[in-house]
């Protein structure tokens, strides 16, 4: 759990990035990134929420007045900002700023809207995205910690989910089951993604009713939030003995895999990693694309920067956590993916997951 002496420590830090930069203040509007700075983990939908720090070192929350119980018990020494109903929260925020002009905002999450409501208050928005991302890229022990109990989690609901398919079960159904086992063990928030057979060539395919069948791959993707922070892995398996189409994709998959992988150090730029693996899955275009670049950061968001693709100016820093997860697609046939999280660390990258990495057998009778 997130402690008062981090969420300060925090703020602190962020305070200082503030001064550096020229701001009399930073305004934080992710969910993400305000419980980060808090320790408050709200759910925002069409209400403002918003995490103050000043350049002083001082800050404050803003959040409507439904929030209150959570923000009391949140571990923060930010100064707590209600608004009701009546308000949209905007002169709140003003108020909050106090008399702070020159404002750094998310500015990849601020509405328009609500930037322009600033500037008409005598605001001056200016982007500080990357200045927040500065702190939040770099995950402390704790952090690290907390990510690694998410993947075990994943990780024991990935090894029932491989152990329980069998032909006749359909996608929505197994995916539902999934998610159900997920939350049971303490994910506040799940996604599952599995697909079968030609469903598979879809990275982001939406579960339906198609029926697991003898031949079929498998493409299990899940990933769940636990105490506030996220675990995401990929495994795939085949209904009966792998036809040599999936043969062929998992080996140029693990290939891929073990290159993005020793690549992701600190000091390496970002596109370096995904370069690694899109070498030897782009060499292999009769047995599938290259969809995807080969991961992306993940902590309190499930996608967070930097992104591990072609066009990121990034350059990897130690205490980043990485998803490392190249693919291989092939329309009519399906997709093979595999996904782990990694640690980057002072020493090389660390394995914060401890799957099996093999194709997996499915057995095809219906059991």
């Amino acid at each position: 759990m997130t402690t008062a002496a981090a969420t300060r420590a925090r703020v602190e830090r962020l305070a200082a990035l503030c001064a550096e930069a020229g701001l009399d203040a930073i305004v934080a509007t992710k969910d993400a990134s305000i419980a980060y700075l808090t320790g408050f983990h709200g759910l925002q939908l069409e209400r403002l929420m918003a995490a103050v720090v000043r350049a002083d070192g001082t800050g404050a929350l803003v959040v409507p007045a439904l929030d209150r119980d959570g923000v009391a018990a949140a571990p923060t020494d930010c100064e707590p900002v209600l608004y009701d109903a009546t308000s949209n929260g905007i002169p709140e925020l003003v108020g909050a700023l106090r008399g702070a002009r020159r404002v750094g905002v998310e500015e990849d999450h601020l509405s328009h809207g609500r930037a322009l409501a600033l500037a008409d208050a005598g605001v001056e928005p200016v982007p500080a995205a990357a200045t927040v991302m500065r702190l939040r890229v770099a995950k402390d022990a704790e952090e690290a910690a907390a990510i690694r109990r998410a993947c075990t989690v994943v990780g024991e609901v990935m090894e029932e989910l491989f152990a329980e398919l069998r032909p006749g079960m359909a996608e929505r159904e197994v995916n539902a089951l999934a998610e159900y086992r997920l939350r049971r063990r303490g994910a506040a928030h799940a996604h599952t993604l599995v697909l079968f057979g030609d469903h598979a060539s879809q990275p982001h395919g939406e579960p339906s009713d198609r029926v697991l069948q003898v031949g079929d791959v498998v493409c299990a993707d899940l990933s769940a939030s636990v105490d506030g922070y996220w675990g995401d892995l990929t495994r795939c398996g085949t209904v009966g003995e792998p036809g040599e189409w999936a043969r062929r994709a998992w080996a140029v998959v693990r290939e891929a895999y073990d290159a993005a992988l020793a690549a992701a150090k600190a000091g390496a730029p970002a596109r370096d990693v995904d370069a690694a693996q899109r070498a030897i899955v782009e060499a292999a275009p009769d047995v599938g694309d290259c969809l995807h670049g080969a991961g992306h950061a993940i902590g309190l968001e499930v996608h967070e920067p930097p992104f591990l693709i072609p066009r990121s100016d990034d350059v990897l820093v130690a205490g980043t956590v990485l998803t490392i997860e190249p693919g291989i697609y092939r329309t009519g046939h399906g997709g093979i993916r595999l996904e782990d999280d990694v640690l980057v660390g002072a020493d090389g990258p660390e394995l914060l997951s401890h799957l099996p990495l093999e194709l997996r057998h499915i057995p095809a009778d219906a059991g």
